[in-house]
């Protein structure tokens, strides 16, 4: 029989390569070069795993994970797309023996919001609203909250494993439906702004803090998280024009 440390293992493993297999079937995703220091890092006793994806026309992807902690186990999927008016899609799933706290955000960083992009809006928060019997996890108050529409964050426990996983195929597949509904930006001019929005965007979480930023922080330092968000995480540099 599998101990929940297997366990956790297999959940983390599979929600990454289903969420890239999925992005697969609708777009060309290509492996990018981590740098040599980013590949693997220590983050406070955890061993990280960061794989980097261009998905074509869409944007950067990022995978990270810690699947050989006996203590805390964890992974993250992070779309930040620059070729059409869409939010930044970021995942973390965090495993601590039994206990699991899920957290699926949509952020608006984008230069506006027109009646397609808030229909799609409506239909995150739609999702999020299919599990609200699921015990919710306070949010962290933060300067981002004024441009966070919808949060799914919750605490749960095994029995919940298929219905947390279900709440990331959701927002996955609304995310790639309003992606194929969107335009491409139309010139040089409104692509820069989108690349702004995600460059201001990584600038004030190292500026102001985030909950996982400010650990990254902490152990990398400033300078070295800038660069980090900007040439892996985010991937600013990487679409820079």
């Amino acid at each position: 029989m599998s101990t929940i440390f297997e366990i956790n293992k297999n959940l983390i493993e599979t929600r990454l390569e289903t969420g890239l297999e999925t992005l697969r079937k609708y777009y060309t995703v290509t492996e990018r070069t981590v740098l040599e220091e980013f590949r693997k890092m220590d983050i406070q006793n955890m061993h990280f795993e960061i794989q980097q994806y261009d998905v074509a026309g869409v944007g950067n992807l990022l995978l990270m994970k810690c699947v050989d902690s006996e203590i805390f186990q964890m992974d993250s999927f992070v779309l930040t797309p620059y070729f059409k008016n869409l939010p930044l899609f970021t995942t973390d799933y965090m495993y601590n023996g039994e206990n699991r706290s899920y957290i699926n955000e949509i952020y608006n960083v984008v230069d506006y919001q027109d009646e397609l992009y808030l229909s799609y809006i409506e239909k995150f928060k739609a999702n999020d609203q299919k599990h609200a019997q699921l015990r919710n996890m306070p949010p962290h108050a933060g300067w981002y909250d004024a441009i966070r529409p919808v949060c799914t964050a919750k605490l749960t426990k095994p029995v919940d494993d298929d219905e947390n996983m279900q709440i990331f195929a959701e927002h996955l597949a609304t995310f790639i439906e309003m992606e194929q509904n969107t335009p491409v930006l139309p010139d040089e001019k409104a692509y820069q702004k989108k690349w702004e929005r995600s460059q201001n965007y990584s600038d004030r979480l190292v500026e102001e803090g985030g909950i996982s930023t400010d650990v990254f922080k902490k152990v990398l330092g400033t300078e070295t998280t800038k660069k980090f968000f900007s040439k892996v995480f985010f991937g600013t540099e990487v679409y820079k024009k």
